[in-house]
């Protein structure tokens, strides 16, 4: 079943109808297509298809990625986890490879522990350090 088809049987209206009420309601393409349950990229595509763009506001545009530097935000996007912490989970697992750390699940991945502390065994060192 096409998307347009989707989005009229669940809301009982035309795709166009459907895409300007949330267009008047103020919604951005990404929240409307969030409330449609549709992926954004095809909304998008079937928004431009339709010539309907030029219904939303710009202003409204949220991005995928909520820490995508917009205009007006200053700065990088604050990290998720502390050094400390990031040591803490470390120190745990004492001298293990890239590889077995990647294979755990729900830690953060070895390439976070790089990019925060330089190299894999510079985290690892600092990692032993604080345990001591």
């Amino acid at each position: 079943m096409s998307i347009i088809r989707k989005i009229r049987k669940d809301f009982a209206e035309p795709f166009r109808d459907v895409v300007a009420g949330f267009a008047l309601m103020g919604y951005s393409q990404t929240a409307a297509a969030d409330a449609c349950e549709v992926a954004r990229s095809t909304f998008q595509y079937h928004v431009q298809r339709f010539g309907l763009c030029g219904l939303f506001d710009r202003k409204n545009y949220r991005p995928e990625c909520r820490g995508y530097n917009r205009k007006g935000r200053k700065g990088k996007r604050a990290p998720i986890y502390t050094d400390d912490h990031l040591l803490e989970i470390l120190g745990q697992y004492g001298d293990i490879s890239r590889e077995r750390f990647n294979e755990r699940q729900g830690q953060p991945c070895a390439d976070t522990f790089c990019k925060r502390f330089g190299s894999w065994t510079g985290a690892k060192r600092l990692a032993k350090r604080k345990r001591i």
